[in-house]
């Protein structure tokens, strides 16, 4: 039995794929790797480079099959592993060459369900490492899983994501952890999630070296981030609330990060134009779903932040465009004053 099974979903990736797997080729932990590569439909060269990695590399297997999109294809690879854990790789990103041994060696020497570092994200111009939450190893118990790691995730996506981590098999086997089908932001969190119901201790390895290609086509830039965050909510909520949290608890601070997110993207239309920050904001205070979220938070809001967020949920509230543009534009000032 390998000791980690790393599963890499492919879809015409062919521009960042020969990198990545030269960095998974590159592990020192190789000789007890099998890597799973799952060509998701591909129409570039992604099928090709996949099947010339796989004949120089014995402990290959690959996965040619329709696309039916991230989930669907890592679902088929955890069918094929057999590793001790589990690690995934997404076909643009790469890893440090000895990432996997840190990992393998931090869950084994303390008996962990799962092992966890963090990622350095890669821009056209500049890096920039995630900060670890906890200090290199650090042992979660399943008590500290619940009220500190789970709860972290509430507010805090930067362990959202099933890379940069390695998860026991036989507890994603015994339940059944898989990835959801049909959405296309929140699939690692729910998998995480999933399988922090059923994981017993975790080890914080302290490492940056997943390293995060920020690509402008993924599925986390763009106008589909608040509908699908709004679409996962009250799946969420039971999920945390099922880990063990308070429920009303778990929907204000849900409701909280619904809110810095939103308050982000019309941040992001401003600097393009107040035109742009304003047709998005009428058409936030027109989605009744997410203003009725927004307003659990309102309160929370103000008593926890700055005058700027305080007036931007007060904005929120009175479902006012010339308020929030006014406030977006104070919050314009005070960022070019700071640089």
């Amino acid at each position: 039995m390998y000791s980690l099974s790393v599963i890499v979903p492919v879809y015409n990736a062919e521009k960042y794929l020969g990198k990545t797997l030269d960095s998974l080729a590159a592990q020192t932990v190789a000789d007890s790797m099998q890597i799973i590569l799952v060509d998701d439909g591909s129409a570039d060269a992604s099928p090709a480079i996949c099947d010339e990695f796989a004949s120089k590399h014995a402990d290959t297997v690959v996965i040619h099959r329709k696309n039916g999109g991230v989930s669907a294809a890592r679902n088929a690879g955890l069918k094929e592993a057999s590793g001790e854990y589990i690690g995934f790789v997404d076909a643009d990103d790469t890893v440090a060459p000895d990432y996997y041994e840190k990992l393998l060696n931090a869950a084994k020497e303390n008996d962990c369900d799962m092992a966890f570092g963090s990622m350095t994200y890669i821009f056209s111009d500049f890096t920039r490492p995630v900060e670890n939450w906890y200090p290199a190893g650090t042992v979660l118990n399943r008590e500290e899983i619940v009220n500190s790691f789970i709860r972290k995730m509430l507010t805090d996506s930067s362990q959202n994501s099933a890379c940069f981590k390695i998860f026991r098999r036989s507890i994603v086997e015994q339940h059944s952890v898989q990835f959801p089908i049909g959405i296309k932001i929140g699939e690692d969190k729910r998998f995480v999630l999933d399988f922090m119901l059923h994981c017993a201790s975790a080890v914080c390895t302290g490492e940056c070296g997943y390293y995060y290609l920020d690509v402008e086509s993924s599925a986390t830039h763009g106008n589909n981030i608040i509908p699908q965050m709004l679409c996962t909510f009250d799946d969420e909520v039971k999920i945390f609330t099922l880990a063990g949290l308070e429920e009303q608890t778990v929907i204000l601070e849900k409701s909280a990060f619904l809110f810095y997110s939103s308050a982000s993207l019309l941040s992001k239309y401003f600097s393009k134009g107040a035109a742009e920050a304003k047709a998005a904001a009428k058409h936030y205070f027109a989605n009744d779903e997410l203003m009725q979220k927004l307003d659990h938070a309102t309160d929370y809001i103000k008593k926890n932040n700055g005058t700027v967020y305080s007036l931007l949920a007060t904005a929120f509230r009175k479902r006012s465009v010339f308020l929030t543009l006014t406030v977006l534009y104070i919050q314009k000032i005070i960022n070019s004053r700071s640089n």
